[in-house]
């Protein structure tokens, strides 16, 4: 049975959908519906949610918002966007996010079910196509360019002078454009690994399955500008070309994050393929690559003392705290929620700004010191305080949801039985 999140500022819609998706053979079992986004990122939170279906343009929180928030928490989670012809350009940057498919409203029938019932049966995908077709070439170096990844990873360890970089890119027929650029690299563990879950001895075995794993992360970068070539040691190393545009956004490290955490989700889905991911600050020119190498390099290091944990942002790396060293941030992060849960659509960049973390860094260090996550533990505060008020008060609902952070006292009266199992009726009979 699949849990389904609807969310559209237009009641009628989510009503409309809701009829749909009831009426096809899709075994539903619960259809949780969101006016806007910050309501849908409670549900998200507390529910186990299968897919998303969401609106691109809302208030308050707009759908492209939502996404960077929920792909930061859980990438795997499947969502599809609803666009209005005049929004395509915001379809296409929802798809390059992450979205798995976009719709054209006004909704048709046929075409949510097949596309629902499609996203959420379909295991299978043009990943494992990928992979599986890697596992049955019997060479793949000669389906590759040796020379080409050697002078890449000559550029990235040693460094060459700005005029050399383009004079290596002109050999190479190669065109980065930039103006920015950053740069993965991804440490491929490949014991216990591939199919067969064994050991990895032979140098064939091995060379088929690094071939799979590259389809694999150059298939989930798709329609990013890229670079992608193999690295010494078993890695991969993966140069993402940012334009000053897609730069224009408060969430930059979260948008790493979350295609980090996508190649590292997709690696072991489909191949069953361990490996930790190192991510470098964002710097311009074709010349900074060998310090990003470093950059990333140093994050990858991250998990000498994180054993746990796939994904360095190098932003984190500063000191190579461990996580005891950490408790004064966790705590830190713990009192600006305490002092600001009453905050309308508080993101996890809030906090992680708060206290000079990643996103991603700072939910593991939450989760690993305080044994809650984030959102459980603002949940908590709002709903105690809620509970409060309404004891000790004579607030009307509608008030104390403002007070503690709710957009609507619908809303809150949802998450009130949700969260202690009775409804706020009940409270003081």
């Amino acid at each position: 049975m699949y849990n389904i999140l609807i969310v559209d500022d237009e009641p009628m819609i989510c009503k409309g959908i809701s009829s749909i998706l009831r009426q096809s053979d899709i075994q539903i079992g619960e259809l949780f519906t969101a006016g806007n986004g910050f309501e849908a990122l409670d549900y998200f939170r507390l529910e186990k949610i299968d897919l998303i279906i969401t609106d691109i343009q809302m208030e308050h929180m707009n759908g492209i918002e939502l996404m960077e928030t929920i792909f930061v928490e859980n990438s795997a989670v499947p969502i599809i966007v609803l666009s209005a012809h005049g929004e395509f350009a915001y379809a296409q940057k929802a798809m390059k996010f992450g979205a798995k498919e976009y719709i054209v409203k006004p909704v048709m029938p046929k075409q949510l079910i097949q596309i629902v019932g499609g996203l959420l049966r379909h295991k299978e995908s043009e990943l494992r196509t990928a992979s599986d077709a890697a596992f049955n070439r019997k060479f793949y170096l000669e389906e590759t360019n040796p020379k080409q990844h050697m002078l890449l990873n000559e550029l990235i360890t040693e460094g060459l002078g700005e005029s050399e970089v383009e004079a290596l890119f002109q050999s190479l027929g190669l065109k980065m454009e930039g103006p920015c650029f950053c740069l993965f690299t991804i440490q491929l563990h490949l014991k216990n690994a591939g199919k067969t879950d064994k050991d990895i001895q032979s140098l064939r075995d091995r060379n088929l399955l690094k071939y799979a794993c590259y389809n694999v992360v150059e298939e989930t970068i798709s329609s990013w500008d890229k670079l992608l070539f193999y690295s010494p040691n078993g890695a991969l190393t993966v140069v993402l070309q940012l334009s000053a545009k897609e730069l224009d956004h408060s969430m930059r490290s979260s948008l790493l994050t979350t295609i980090g955490q996508q190649l590292h989700a997709h690696l072991l889905e489909y191949l069953n393929v361990q490996c930790t991911i190192g991510i470098s600050t964002i710097k311009e020119g074709l010349y900074s690559w060998a310090e990003l190498y470093k950059e990333a390099i140093s994050a990858l290091k991250m998990t000498e003392v994180h054993h746990d944990h796939h994904v360095f942002l190098a932003e984190d790396v500063s000191d190579k705290k461990s996580t005891e060293d950490h408790n004064g941030d966790i705590q830190e992060a713990r009192g600006y929620i305490d002092k600001h849960f009453s905050k309308k659509g508080m993101k996890l960049q809030d906090i992680a700004d708060a206290v000079h973390l990643s996103p991603n860094y700072l939910s593991y260090l939450f989760k690993k010191v305080l044994n809650i996550t984030i959102w459980d533990y603002l949940t908590k505060q709002r709903m105690e305080a809620g509970r409060r008020l309404l004891l000790t008060t004579d607030m009307r609902r509608y008030e104390i949801a403002d007070e503690i952070g709710y957009e609507s006292p619908e809303h809150f009266s949802k998450m009130f039985k949700k969260y202690f199992g009775y409804n706020l009726s009940d409270l003081k009979k």
